[in-house]
């Protein structure tokens, strides 16, 4: 069983410098689309500038989650307008739904996105998706996750995918001004891509496979400033899809008294780029955090979560000339985070 796990692995390993390296323009970002915390916070593999994570963490990085202690749901969804598509379909979108619970060993994520772009400049067609993570923190800085994913795609023919991803974050604390320090290394679309659709790449011709298979990624981010009521964040992230391509990913957050917050990203894919689609504009995006209460007696209330906080985002996104995105969400974390260190009390006290 072992060999033919490693010879699966090798011919998809090998697979990814055979094929002509053609996706479709935001083909790499297929699983990106469809909440404003993946489209506009510069794709971090390692919890964003400020670390935060969801049930769609586990799409940039499946380690991300492993140190979550709270039932986490979230909803967002994405529309996407192109008044100069050539076959006059102005509006597209992608929505998700998904959900984390942690246990006494793992800590599991499950994320439902569909994807329904019908864009001559950006051809990714239709798809549903399904991921499934689980995430374990082996100390109390370093994680490790592994997912798998499955879907269908439709849209001048159909296909499936089929894969997992695995990645690993570390947590290195205060250096010098830098605090919050963490690192992220992930290895992604390990499995079936696309390969079926028919549909245009950046090249001009049909497309290749993807989303790139056999994906290299790493990241890092801290907090670089922090005050009472001000904090200021930085996130950067590099990738290799296929090992074909290069993409960079950077991020910076502004916080106001640890409530409000002001993102902005940048992606340069240089395959992308060269070929004339990738626009470079930065997106800018807004989040809110606050806590709520439940009354006594209600379900929330009889599970322990009387109190629990809930972070809703928006922001706005130029993909292509053409292209642009309006994305929206929120997420609810049942309960509150437990801060206070466990009472010991010996025998003679």
């Amino acid at each position: 069983m072992i060999k033919k796990n490693a010879a699966a692995f090798a011919i998809a390993f090998c697979a990814a410098f055979v094929f002509a390296y053609n996706p479709p323009a935001g083909g790499e970002n297929i699983f990106r689309l469809s909440s404003p915390e993946l489209l506009m916070e510069g794709n971090s593999s390692t919890g964003g500038c400020f670390f935060s994570v969801s049930p769609d963490s586990a799409v940039n990085n499946p380690a991300l989650t492993a140190f979550e202690q709270r039932v986490v749901l979230n909803a967002s969804g994405t529309m996407m307008f192109d008044g100069k598509d050539a076959s006059g379909s102005a509006v597209g979108g992608a929505m998700e739904a998904g959900l984390l619970i942690p246990s006494r060993w793992y800590v599991y994520s499950f994320l439902l996105q569909g994807v329904f772009v019908p864009f001559q400049d950006m051809n990714v067609g239709n798809s549903v998706s399904f991921t499934a993570n689980a995430a374990k923190d082996l100390t109390d800085n370093f994680s490790v996750g592994i997912g798998a994913n499955l879907g269908v795609a439709w849209g001048n023919s159909s296909d499936w995918l089929a894969g997992f991803n695995i990645g690993a974050f570390y947590n290195a604390g205060s250096v010098s001004f830098m605090k919050d320090l963490r690192f992220s290394a992930v290895l992604v679309n390990l499995g079936k891509p696309l390969s079926n659709m028919k549909l245009t790449g950046i090249s001009g011709s049909e497309c290749s496979i993807w989303p790139g298979p056999v994906t290299f990624g790493f990241g890092a981010a801290a907090v670089l400033f922090d005050s009472k009521s001000f904090d200021i964040a930085s996130s950067l992230d590099f990738s290799f899809p296929t090992f074909q391509n290069f993409v960079a990913d950077a991020a910076v957050q502004f916080m106001l008294f640890d409530s409000f917050k002001i993102s902005s990203c940048w992606e340069l894919n240089a395959r992308e780029l060269a070929n004339g689609y990738k626009n470079i504009v930065p997106s800018v995006s807004l989040g809110f955090k606050f806590t709520f209460s439940s009354k006594d007696g209600s379900l929330l209330a009889n599970k322990g979560w009387a109190q629990s906080e809930m972070t809703v985002n928006a922001g706005w996104r130029q993909l292509y000339e053409n292209i642009n995105a309006v994305s929206a969400g929120a997420r609810i974390n049942l309960g509150l985070k437990d801060t206070q260190a466990p009472e010991i009390i010996l025998w003679n006290d």
